[in-house]
């Protein structure tokens, strides 16, 4: 095992994610290989049964809320892991399984946890900006476009609904701390302008790239915004709207219980 993969840093991230190392709890109530999620018959067949177990109404509340989850399961934790701890983590799909616990406890959340079985990591040293391209390129475009679009195609679901359910779980990576000093400040920003400005298409497997029309600019400098741009659905599922919802009638305080 990579020295990394054995550092506090990287067990603390995982811990923060809800990431399992290992094998997924044998008793799991359901389990599926990330590499399943390319497949439209697995797929469909997995969001049909997370539909009925989440109560959702449909196919495309389910999907969204599944790329959401694998925004915070899987994104974050690779984003943080490059950015803050300059290491590309890459994950084996085949032996990487979202799954669902027991629900031993009252109020456990349904949605999915993610063990990790084959991981690797690797420092960006020697040409570190082309190790930062490849690490974004073997996340996005190799790894997570395809489930993405996968998710698209099942639902059915547009793709921006989608991006922008990743982009709420990075965006809030990249926010300036009072204890950053000025050298970690610039690399954040450097860091987060690449990932959603200066990153082209390719490396998401996309046009153009996909975060940049959820960001805005403050003092000249790239973040990302405040209020969503499309509707996540959660509406549909929870009776009450997400605080980043563009269907909330800001004069409207009781939609926000």
């Amino acid at each position: 095992m990579e020295h990394y993969l054995a550092a506090e840093a990287w067990r603390r991230t995982a811990a923060d994610h809800s990431i399992r190392l290992g094998e997924p709890p044998s008793d799991s109530v359901r389990t599926i290989a990330l590499s399943e999620l390319k497949e439209e018959a697995a797929c469909l067949a997995y969001v049909s049964w997370f539909r009925d177990y989440i109560d959702a109404p449909d196919l495309q509340v389910a999907a969204s809320m599944l790329a959401k989850r694998l925004g915070y399961l899987w994104t974050a934790p690779l984003v943080t892991a490059l950015t803050f701890h300059r290491q590309h983590v890459s994950l084996d799909l085949q032996s990487s399984f979202l799954y669902h616990p027991v629900l031993a406890e009252e109020g456990m959340t349904r949605f999915p946890f993610l063990a990790v079985g084959e991981v690797r990591s690797e420092p960006l040293t020697g040409s570190p900006e082309a190790r930062r391209t490849a690490a974004i390129e073997e996340m996005f475009a190799m790894q997570l476009t395809p489930i993405l679009k996968m998710l698209s195609k099942i639902a059915p679901l547009p793709m921006s609904i989608l991006w922008e359910n990743i982009m709420v779980r990075i965006g809030p990576l990249y926010r300036m701390e009072e204890e950053y000093d000025a050298r970690e400040k610039e690399r954040l920003q450097a860091d987060f302008a690449y990932l959603t400005q200066e990153a082209p298409g390719a490396v998401f497997d996309q046009r153009k790239n996909p975060f940049t029309r959820f960001t805005t600019c403050e003092d000249e400098v790239p973040v990302a915004r405040s209020e969503r741009l499309t509707c996540c659905f959660y509406y549909r599922m929870s009776n009450e709207y997400c605080r980043k919802c563009p269907k909330i009638d800001t004069e409207n305080i009781s939609q926000l219980k």
